[in-house]
């Protein structure tokens, strides 16, 4: 039977953050509001180069945080492709994008979501209400996977693990 240490300490590979990072997801931003609570939003969002790019309106509380601050972090759960559930943590920069490289950012996050036969229409009626991008380049990554700890609860299960949870 492995340790807490082992069970908690399980971190995922890059190749598994990096397939978790591409994949069709939502991730919670997290900034900081000026009374020094943390605002949590989700959104769409695409890692490229290295960064996290997502889109928003200029008078969101998260575009105007990110002015301020120059800070965000982002948090994405996904599976990697071997099966691991894993969640990623990116704390970092974050500046916000306006103009044309703004609108090429958003038509290209939004390709990572929407079908190609939608995506026109999407970027008309989005562009008019996301006018800016906002990048946030990671100081810090963080990662870890519940896999260890989901394998040694279904030891210990007379039932599948994905049945042991309450119905809504």
């Amino acid at each position: 039977m492995p340790t807490a240490a082992q069970v908690y300490r399980d971190r995922p590979t890059e190749s598994e953050i990096a397939d978790v990072l591409a994949q069709r997801l939502v991730a919670t931003i997290g900034t900081i509001n000026p009374d020094g609570s943390v605002h949590l939003a989700y959104v769409l969002f695409e890692h490229h180069d290295g960064r996290l790019y997502f889109e928003t309106a200029s008078l969101t509380r998260k575009a105007r945080n990110v002015e301020r601050t120059g800070s965000a972090s982002a948090v994405v759960q996904g599976r990697s492709s071997a099966g691991r559930s894993l969640m990623v943590s990116l704390e970092g920069v974050a500046r916000v994008i306006r103009g044309t490289q703004a609108h090429d950012i958003n038509h290209r996050l939004r390709a990572k979501y929407i079908k190609p036969e939608a995506l026109p229409a999407v970027d008309r009626a989005w562009a008019r209400l996301d006018d800016i991008a906002v990048e946030l380049t990671p100081r810090r990554v963080r990662s870890w996977t519940g896999t260890a700890l989901h394998e040694e609860t279904a030891k210990e299960l007379t039932v599948p693990f994905d049945q042991i949870w309450l119905a809504e």
